[in-house]
């Protein structure tokens, strides 16, 4: 959402600063969940920060290169530097034909990076503006995990499946923040994880459609 803001004449700050907002409430929700579903059976994972690199980690910098030169300098897609790597990697690895690795440090360093490029951005002004739409924002970020907690219900009466693995699925809080959660319970994992890329892969493909719109149709308030 962040990097397509941008793309679409969007306040790249207030998008950051309710999107990260929503990943915090939503994350600190879910680890509490579990930890209340599940007791002691929820355990934290220990992340290993420096694993050995292997050829997926030259694969993963060519195809996240190359991707976002394809996608903004030749073929300018809308976001074309987030999409196009992320559709190219995904095709890759679900096919087998190349086993991606992302580390842990690259990871952090990538959301430095975006943290810094944003934060930067904040003056006053928009600090005041933000401040005065926290009980906005926060209203549409609790309305949201009751939707999500709506559906997690609904779903459990058409499969079988526990609530806490329709809980986890249908969160929505960063796709890295549920896998980490997911992988120290008992929950299903392959159908969190299923469900939670189908989510990423969706807001993807119709943001820009979405992001277009509301930009060619909205009008700023006036004063």
């Amino acid at each position: 959402m962040v990097a397509m803001a941008g793309d679409f004449g969007a306040d790249v700050r207030l998008v950051a600063f309710m999107q990260y907002l929503r990943v915090l409430f939503v994350a600190t929700a879910a680890a509490l969940v579990a930890r209340i579903g599940l007791g002691d059976a929820a355990h934290s994972v220990s992340l290993l920060w420096f694993p050995p690199l292997n050829l997926g980690f030259s694969v993963t910098l060519a195809l996240m290169l190359t991707g976002a030169w394809l996608g903004t300098t030749r073929l300018r897609i809308p976001s074309g530097a987030l999409l196009l790597p992320a559709l190219a990697g995904a095709a890759l690895n679900a096919s087998g034909m190349a086993i991606l690795q992302v580390p842990e440090w690259l990871l952090a360093l990538a959301y430095v990076l975006i943290g810094w490029s944003v934060g930067l951005r904040f003056t006053r002004p928009v600090f005041l503006l933000a401040l005065r739409t926290l009980p906005q924002m926060l209203a549409s970020i609790f309305g949201l995990m009751l939707l999500c907690g709506g559906l997690a219900w609904m779903l459990t009466r058409v499969l079988h499946i526990d609530l806490m693995t329709a809980y986890l699925a249908t969160s929505p809080s960063g796709l890295d923040t549920v896998a980490i959660i997911a992988a120290g319970t008992q929950v299903n994992m392959a159908f969190v994880m299923a469900l939670q890329t189908l989510r990423l892969f969706t807001i993807l493909l119709t943001g820009p459609a979405m992001a277009r719109f509301i930009s060619r149709y909205a009008r700023p308030a006036t004063e």
